[in-house]
Protein backbone atom coordinates (compact mmCIF):
# COMPACT_ATOMS: atom_id res chain seq x y z
CA UNK A 1 0.00 0.00 0.00
CA UNK A 2 1.12 3.34 -0.64
CA UNK A 3 1.26 5.90 1.75
CA UNK A 4 -0.55 8.52 -0.43
CA UNK A 5 -4.51 9.25 -0.11
CA UNK A 6 -6.46 10.84 -3.02
CA UNK A 7 -9.49 13.20 -2.48
CA UNK A 8 -12.20 10.75 -4.88
CA UNK A 9 -15.50 10.48 -5.48
CA UNK A 10 -17.57 7.14 -6.03
CA UNK A 11 -20.51 6.39 -8.21
CA UNK A 12 -23.00 3.67 -6.77
CA UNK A 13 -26.47 2.68 -6.40
CA UNK A 14 -26.19 2.31 -2.45
CA UNK A 15 -24.88 6.22 -2.05
CA UNK A 16 -27.74 8.36 -1.55
CA UNK A 17 -27.99 9.84 -5.32
CA UNK A 18 -26.21 7.31 -6.39
CA UNK A 19 -22.75 9.28 -5.83
CA UNK A 20 -20.42 10.05 -2.27
CA UNK A 21 -17.29 11.31 -1.51
CA UNK A 22 -14.33 9.65 0.08
CA UNK A 23 -10.55 8.62 0.23
CA UNK A 24 -8.82 6.60 -2.30
CA UNK A 25 -6.07 4.77 -1.87
CA UNK A 26 -3.49 2.59 -4.13
CA UNK A 27 -2.15 -0.81 -2.88
CA UNK A 28 -1.21 -4.26 -4.26
CA UNK A 29 -5.09 -5.15 -3.75
CA UNK A 30 -5.89 -2.00 -5.73
CA UNK A 31 -7.30 0.91 -6.15
CA UNK A 32 -9.35 1.48 -2.12
CA UNK A 33 -11.83 3.53 -1.62
CA UNK A 34 -13.35 4.30 1.15
CA UNK A 35 -16.01 6.58 2.98
CA UNK A 36 -18.13 6.87 6.28
CA UNK A 37 -20.58 4.22 4.75
CA UNK A 38 -18.71 2.08 2.27
CA UNK A 39 -15.83 1.01 0.93
CA UNK A 40 -14.54 -1.19 -2.27
CA UNK A 41 -11.27 -2.10 -3.72
CA UNK A 42 -10.89 -2.47 -7.51
CA UNK A 43 -8.11 -5.03 -8.42
CA UNK A 44 -4.99 -3.51 -10.01
CA UNK A 45 -5.49 -6.33 -13.04
CA UNK A 46 -7.68 -5.08 -15.58
CA UNK A 47 -8.48 -2.24 -13.98
CA UNK A 48 -9.22 0.67 -16.66
CA UNK A 49 -7.99 3.97 -15.89
CA UNK A 50 -9.15 6.97 -18.38
CA UNK A 51 -8.87 10.76 -18.50
CA UNK A 52 -12.04 13.17 -18.85
CA UNK A 53 -13.82 16.17 -17.81
CA UNK A 54 -12.88 19.85 -18.78
CA UNK A 55 -9.01 19.44 -20.29
CA UNK A 56 -8.64 15.99 -18.73
CA UNK A 57 -8.03 16.70 -15.44
CA UNK A 58 -10.10 14.24 -14.30
CA UNK A 59 -8.53 10.18 -13.66
CA UNK A 60 -11.71 7.64 -13.95
CA UNK A 61 -10.90 4.42 -12.38
CA UNK A 62 -13.42 1.20 -13.40
CA UNK A 63 -13.19 -2.63 -13.81
CA UNK A 64 -14.97 -5.21 -15.73
CA UNK A 65 -15.53 -7.33 -12.73
CA UNK A 66 -17.14 -3.98 -10.63
CA UNK A 67 -19.89 -3.03 -13.53
CA UNK A 68 -21.49 -1.07 -10.97
CA UNK A 69 -19.17 0.76 -8.95
CA UNK A 70 -16.55 3.81 -10.90
CA UNK A 71 -14.82 6.22 -8.88
CA UNK A 72 -12.77 9.36 -10.02
CA UNK A 73 -10.24 11.45 -8.66
CA UNK A 74 -9.05 14.97 -9.74
CA UNK A 75 -6.23 14.55 -8.16
CA UNK A 76 -3.46 14.24 -11.00
CA UNK A 77 -1.02 12.70 -8.68
CA UNK A 78 -2.26 9.12 -8.35
CA UNK A 79 -1.03 8.95 -11.75
CA UNK A 80 2.47 9.06 -10.02
CA UNK A 81 1.82 6.82 -7.63
CA UNK A 82 4.98 3.99 -6.96
CA UNK A 83 1.77 1.08 -6.90
CA UNK A 84 1.05 1.99 -10.03
CA UNK A 85 4.24 3.23 -11.78
CA UNK A 86 5.88 -0.36 -10.47
CA UNK A 87 2.92 -2.32 -12.58
CA UNK A 88 2.98 -3.21 -16.22
CA UNK A 89 -0.53 -3.35 -17.35
CA UNK A 90 -1.27 -0.19 -15.53
CA UNK A 91 2.26 1.21 -17.05
CA UNK A 92 1.21 0.66 -20.44
CA UNK A 93 -2.10 2.91 -19.91
CA UNK A 94 -0.37 5.41 -17.81
CA UNK A 95 1.57 6.13 -20.88
CA UNK A 96 -0.73 6.54 -23.47
CA UNK A 97 -2.64 9.07 -20.72
CA UNK A 98 0.24 10.93 -20.78
CA UNK A 99 0.73 11.02 -24.61
CA UNK A 100 -3.01 12.11 -25.02
CA UNK A 101 -2.48 14.76 -22.11
CA UNK A 102 0.52 16.44 -23.93
CA UNK A 103 -1.23 16.18 -27.28
CA UNK A 104 -4.33 17.94 -25.20
CA UNK A 105 -1.80 20.93 -24.16
CA UNK A 106 -0.12 21.25 -27.49
CA UNK A 107 -3.41 21.39 -29.05
CA UNK A 108 -4.78 24.11 -26.63
CA UNK A 109 -1.80 25.74 -27.19
CA UNK A 110 -2.00 25.89 -30.91
CA UNK A 111 -5.60 26.73 -30.74
CA UNK A 112 -4.47 29.63 -28.14
CA UNK A 113 -1.49 30.91 -30.72
CA UNK A 114 -4.02 30.71 -33.77
CA UNK A 115 -6.71 32.96 -31.69
CA UNK A 116 -3.64 35.25 -31.09
CA UNK A 117 -2.00 35.29 -34.21
CA UNK A 118 -5.13 36.10 -36.65
CA UNK A 119 -5.61 39.74 -35.37
CA UNK A 120 -1.91 40.29 -35.08
CA UNK A 121 -1.73 38.84 -38.61
CA UNK A 122 -4.61 40.92 -39.56
CA UNK A 123 -3.11 44.32 -38.14
CA UNK A 124 0.50 43.42 -39.82
CA UNK A 125 -1.37 42.99 -43.10
CA UNK A 126 -3.84 45.93 -42.56
CA UNK A 127 -2.54 46.83 -46.33
CA UNK A 128 -3.74 43.90 -47.90
CA UNK A 129 -6.64 43.80 -45.88
CA UNK A 130 -7.99 47.12 -46.93
CA UNK A 131 -6.78 46.48 -50.63
CA UNK A 132 -9.70 44.08 -50.67
CA UNK A 133 -12.33 45.58 -48.41
CA UNK A 134 -11.76 48.71 -50.76
CA UNK A 135 -12.57 47.01 -54.22
CA UNK A 136 -16.43 46.85 -52.60
CA UNK A 137 -16.26 50.13 -52.60
CA UNK A 138 -18.32 51.41 -55.59
CA UNK A 139 -16.48 53.68 -57.73
CA UNK A 140 -19.25 56.09 -57.29
CA UNK A 141 -18.89 56.36 -53.63
CA UNK A 142 -15.38 57.45 -54.33
CA UNK A 143 -16.27 59.78 -56.81
CA UNK A 144 -18.42 61.41 -54.05
CA UNK A 145 -15.77 61.47 -51.68
CA UNK A 146 -13.20 62.89 -53.57
CA UNK A 147 -15.90 65.82 -55.09
CA UNK A 148 -16.77 66.55 -51.40
CA UNK A 149 -13.13 66.59 -50.28
CA UNK A 150 -12.43 68.28 -53.88
CA UNK A 151 -15.10 71.04 -52.60
CA UNK A 152 -13.98 71.83 -48.96
CA UNK A 153 -10.51 72.32 -50.22
CA UNK A 154 -11.40 74.70 -53.06
CA UNK A 155 -13.45 76.85 -50.52
CA UNK A 156 -9.87 78.07 -49.31
CA UNK A 157 -7.64 77.00 -51.64
CA UNK A 158 -6.71 80.00 -54.52
CA UNK A 159 -7.84 77.96 -58.12
CA UNK A 160 -6.73 79.12 -61.67
CA UNK A 161 -9.91 79.08 -63.45
CA UNK A 162 -8.85 79.64 -66.59
CA UNK A 163 -10.09 77.97 -69.71
CA UNK A 164 -7.16 77.99 -71.26
CA UNK A 165 -4.95 76.22 -68.59
CA UNK A 166 -7.79 73.75 -68.59
CA UNK A 167 -7.29 72.78 -72.16
CA UNK A 168 -3.41 72.46 -72.10
CA UNK A 169 -3.76 70.74 -68.83
CA UNK A 170 -5.73 68.56 -70.01
CA UNK A 171 -3.92 67.63 -73.36
CA UNK A 172 -0.72 67.36 -71.32
CA UNK A 173 -2.72 64.49 -68.80
CA UNK A 174 -4.86 62.52 -71.59
CA UNK A 175 -1.91 61.05 -72.68
CA UNK A 176 -1.66 59.15 -68.84
CA UNK A 177 -5.20 59.01 -68.48
CA UNK A 178 -5.93 57.03 -71.85
CA UNK A 179 -2.80 54.53 -71.27
CA UNK A 180 -4.52 53.27 -68.21
CA UNK A 181 -5.84 50.32 -68.35
CA UNK A 182 -9.44 50.42 -67.26
CA UNK A 183 -12.03 53.16 -67.19
CA UNK A 184 -12.83 53.20 -63.33
CA UNK A 185 -12.24 56.57 -62.42
CA UNK A 186 -12.82 59.68 -64.66
CA UNK A 187 -10.05 62.19 -63.62
CA UNK A 188 -10.17 65.84 -63.32
CA UNK A 189 -7.36 67.56 -62.93
CA UNK A 190 -7.14 71.15 -61.26
CA UNK A 191 -4.14 74.11 -60.83
CA UNK A 192 -3.99 75.59 -57.58
CA UNK A 193 -2.01 78.93 -57.12
CA UNK A 194 -0.14 78.10 -54.51
CA UNK A 195 3.89 79.08 -53.97
CA UNK A 196 5.22 75.34 -53.01
CA UNK A 197 5.69 72.34 -54.74
CA UNK A 198 2.92 70.14 -54.17
CA UNK A 199 1.04 68.14 -55.83
CA UNK A 200 -1.97 65.74 -54.67
CA UNK A 201 -5.13 63.01 -55.62
CA UNK A 202 -8.36 62.54 -53.72
CA UNK A 203 -10.27 59.35 -54.53
CA UNK A 204 -12.51 59.44 -57.56
CA UNK A 205 -10.13 60.44 -59.82
CA UNK A 206 -9.47 64.08 -58.30
CA UNK A 207 -5.73 65.88 -58.59
CA UNK A 208 -4.48 68.84 -57.80
CA UNK A 209 -1.04 70.15 -58.80
CA UNK A 210 0.26 73.81 -57.36
CA UNK A 211 1.06 76.12 -60.05
CA UNK A 212 4.65 76.51 -57.95
CA UNK A 213 5.32 72.89 -59.27
CA UNK A 214 4.60 73.16 -62.51
CA UNK A 215 6.74 76.66 -63.23
CA UNK A 216 9.23 74.56 -61.77
CA UNK A 217 9.57 71.84 -63.45
CA UNK A 218 12.26 71.44 -66.18
CA UNK A 219 10.54 69.29 -68.44
CA UNK A 220 7.24 68.05 -69.08
CA UNK A 221 8.54 64.48 -68.43
CA UNK A 222 9.04 65.68 -64.85
CA UNK A 223 5.23 67.20 -64.51
CA UNK A 224 3.67 63.53 -65.90
CA UNK A 225 6.03 61.91 -63.45
CA UNK A 226 4.35 63.31 -60.89
CA UNK A 227 1.30 62.94 -62.24
CA UNK A 228 1.45 59.47 -63.28
CA UNK A 229 2.61 59.25 -59.06
CA UNK A 230 -0.76 60.53 -58.11
CA UNK A 231 -2.95 58.89 -60.44
CA UNK A 232 -1.48 55.32 -58.84
CA UNK A 233 -2.48 56.46 -55.88
CA UNK A 234 -6.11 57.02 -56.58
CA UNK A 235 -6.21 53.73 -59.08
CA UNK A 236 -4.41 52.00 -56.23
CA UNK A 237 -7.45 53.59 -53.89
CA UNK A 238 -4.61 54.40 -51.15
CA UNK A 239 -6.74 57.19 -50.12
CA UNK A 240 -9.72 55.42 -49.70
CA UNK A 241 -7.75 52.59 -48.27
CA UNK A 242 -6.31 55.22 -45.73
CA UNK A 243 -9.89 55.96 -44.87
CA UNK A 244 -11.09 52.50 -44.18
CA UNK A 245 -8.22 51.80 -42.15
CA UNK A 246 -9.01 54.63 -39.88
CA UNK A 247 -12.70 52.69 -39.25
CA UNK A 248 -11.22 50.00 -37.43
CA UNK A 249 -10.55 46.35 -37.94
CA UNK A 250 -14.28 44.72 -37.69
CA UNK A 251 -15.59 47.19 -40.41
CA UNK A 252 -13.00 46.54 -42.31
CA UNK A 253 -12.63 42.89 -41.91
CA UNK A 254 -16.85 42.90 -42.34
CA UNK A 255 -15.90 44.68 -46.00
CA UNK A 256 -13.55 42.43 -46.80
CA UNK A 257 -15.37 39.56 -46.73
CA UNK A 258 -18.04 41.15 -48.69
CA UNK A 259 -20.30 43.32 -46.32
CA UNK A 260 -19.79 46.87 -46.92
CA UNK A 261 -22.62 48.19 -45.81
CA UNK A 262 -20.96 49.78 -42.21
CA UNK A 263 -18.49 51.02 -44.31
CA UNK A 264 -20.09 52.97 -47.01
CA UNK A 265 -21.87 54.76 -43.40
CA UNK A 266 -18.91 55.35 -41.95
CA UNK A 267 -16.39 56.85 -45.23
CA UNK A 268 -18.99 59.16 -45.97
CA UNK A 269 -18.01 62.13 -43.79
CA UNK A 270 -14.18 61.27 -44.19
CA UNK A 271 -13.51 64.19 -46.39
CA UNK A 272 -11.53 66.17 -44.09
CA UNK A 273 -9.33 63.64 -43.13
CA UNK A 274 -8.10 63.36 -46.91
CA UNK A 275 -7.03 66.64 -47.21
CA UNK A 276 -4.79 65.85 -44.31
CA UNK A 277 -3.70 62.58 -45.08
CA UNK A 278 -0.07 60.90 -45.41
CA UNK A 279 0.75 57.34 -47.16
CA UNK A 280 2.30 55.02 -45.89
CA UNK A 281 6.07 53.89 -47.18
CA UNK A 282 4.58 50.85 -48.63
CA UNK A 283 1.34 53.05 -50.69
CA UNK A 284 4.34 55.62 -52.29
CA UNK A 285 6.64 52.66 -53.67
CA UNK A 286 3.74 51.09 -54.91
CA UNK A 287 2.80 54.53 -56.43
CA UNK A 288 6.07 54.83 -57.61
CA UNK A 289 6.03 51.37 -59.59
CA UNK A 290 2.53 51.87 -60.85
CA UNK A 291 3.50 55.44 -62.08
CA UNK A 292 6.43 54.59 -63.61
CA UNK A 293 4.46 51.90 -65.30
CA UNK A 294 1.69 54.09 -66.68
CA UNK A 295 4.67 56.42 -68.29
CA UNK A 296 5.79 53.98 -69.84
CA UNK A 297 2.32 52.56 -71.33
CA UNK A 298 1.85 56.33 -72.65
CA UNK A 299 5.31 56.78 -74.27
CA UNK A 300 6.60 59.51 -71.24
CA UNK A 301 11.01 58.97 -70.93
CA UNK A 302 10.62 57.87 -67.36
CA UNK A 303 13.71 59.89 -66.47
CA UNK A 304 11.45 63.04 -65.75
CA UNK A 305 10.69 61.30 -62.84
CA UNK A 306 13.77 60.49 -61.31
CA UNK A 307 14.95 64.11 -62.23
CA UNK A 308 12.14 65.79 -60.18
CA UNK A 309 12.71 63.53 -57.05
CA UNK A 310 16.40 64.70 -57.58
CA UNK A 311 14.66 68.06 -57.73
CA UNK A 312 13.16 68.13 -54.72
CA UNK A 313 16.03 66.32 -52.86
CA UNK A 314 18.48 68.69 -53.59
CA UNK A 315 16.00 71.18 -52.39
CA UNK A 316 15.43 69.49 -49.01
CA UNK A 317 19.25 69.38 -48.47
CA UNK A 318 19.72 73.58 -49.69
CA UNK A 319 17.08 74.42 -46.99
CA UNK A 320 18.36 72.12 -44.47
CA UNK A 321 21.58 73.52 -44.55
CA UNK A 322 20.54 77.26 -44.54
CA UNK A 323 18.10 76.42 -41.01
CA UNK A 324 21.38 74.51 -39.68
CA UNK A 325 23.91 77.88 -40.75
CA UNK A 326 20.52 80.02 -39.70
CA UNK A 327 19.38 78.37 -36.00
CA UNK A 328 21.33 74.80 -36.02
CA UNK A 329 19.88 71.29 -35.63
CA UNK A 330 16.21 73.08 -35.26
CA UNK A 331 14.15 70.11 -36.06
CA UNK A 332 11.06 72.18 -36.06
CA UNK A 333 12.34 74.74 -37.77
CA UNK A 334 13.48 72.55 -40.84
CA UNK A 335 9.87 70.88 -40.36
CA UNK A 336 8.62 74.14 -41.43
CA UNK A 337 10.95 74.83 -44.42
CA UNK A 338 10.95 71.54 -45.94
CA UNK A 339 8.88 71.67 -49.30
CA UNK A 340 5.37 70.72 -48.95
CA UNK A 341 5.62 67.29 -51.40
CA UNK A 342 8.46 65.94 -49.61
CA UNK A 343 6.37 66.78 -46.19
CA UNK A 344 3.46 64.52 -47.89
CA UNK A 345 5.50 62.21 -50.48
CA UNK A 346 8.73 61.35 -48.02
CA UNK A 347 11.69 60.90 -50.92
CA UNK A 348 14.27 58.62 -49.89
CA UNK A 349 17.28 57.92 -51.43
CA UNK A 350 16.20 54.62 -51.82
CA UNK A 351 13.06 55.26 -53.60
CA UNK A 352 15.15 57.49 -56.08
CA UNK A 353 17.39 54.63 -56.87
CA UNK A 354 14.89 52.11 -57.60
CA UNK A 355 13.08 54.77 -60.15
CA UNK A 356 16.78 55.70 -61.89
CA UNK A 357 16.88 51.15 -62.11
CA UNK A 358 13.66 50.89 -63.96
CA UNK A 359 14.55 53.94 -66.16
CA UNK A 360 17.80 52.66 -67.01
CA UNK A 361 16.17 49.52 -68.76
CA UNK A 362 13.63 51.55 -70.36
CA UNK A 363 13.31 51.53 -74.13
CA UNK A 364 11.90 54.39 -76.68
CA UNK A 365 10.89 55.97 -78.59
CA UNK A 366 9.48 58.26 -76.46
CA UNK A 367 6.36 61.08 -76.88
CA UNK A 368 7.33 64.64 -77.13
CA UNK A 369 5.06 66.84 -75.24
CA UNK A 370 7.53 69.82 -74.61
CA UNK A 371 4.95 72.13 -76.47
CA UNK A 372 2.50 71.51 -74.83
CA UNK A 373 4.23 72.11 -71.24
CA UNK A 374 5.73 74.88 -72.51
CA UNK A 375 2.24 76.54 -73.31
CA UNK A 376 0.95 75.81 -69.89
CA UNK A 377 3.76 77.22 -68.35
CA UNK A 378 3.50 80.25 -70.39
CA UNK A 379 -0.16 80.44 -69.75
CA UNK A 380 0.04 80.16 -66.18
CA UNK A 381 2.54 83.23 -66.24
CA UNK A 382 0.49 85.27 -68.12
CA UNK A 383 -2.78 84.17 -65.97
CA UNK A 384 -0.73 85.50 -62.93
CA UNK A 385 0.10 88.72 -64.03
CA UNK A 386 -3.58 89.23 -65.41
CA UNK A 387 -4.62 88.07 -61.83
CA UNK A 388 -2.55 89.64 -58.94
CA UNK A 389 -3.17 87.28 -55.88
CA UNK A 390 -5.09 88.22 -53.25
CA UNK A 391 -4.14 89.12 -49.83
CA UNK A 392 -7.17 87.10 -48.60
CA UNK A 393 -6.01 84.21 -50.65
CA UNK A 394 -4.65 81.45 -48.54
Amino acid sequence: MSDSFYPAHAFHQAFAQGRASGDLSVGAAGFCFRNDTQSVTLPLEGARLTLGGASDRIVFIAHPDFPDWSLYTSDRAILRDPVLTAHPELTVALGKMRRKRVHNWTMLAAISAVIVAIPVALLLNMAWLTGIAARQIPASWEEQLGKTAMGQYQVQADMIQDPETARLLSELTGVLTEALPDARYKFHFYVAREPSLNAFALPGGYVVVHSELLLRADSAEEVLGVLAHEISHVTSQHGTRNVIASTGMFLTLQAALGDASGLLGTIASAAPFLLSQKYSRGFENEADAQGFDLLQRARIDGRGMVSFFDKIKAEEEKIRAKVREQVGDDAGAMLTEIPEFLATHPTTDSRIERMREKAAHQQGPFRDMSATFDALKTRIREFETEHPAKETAK
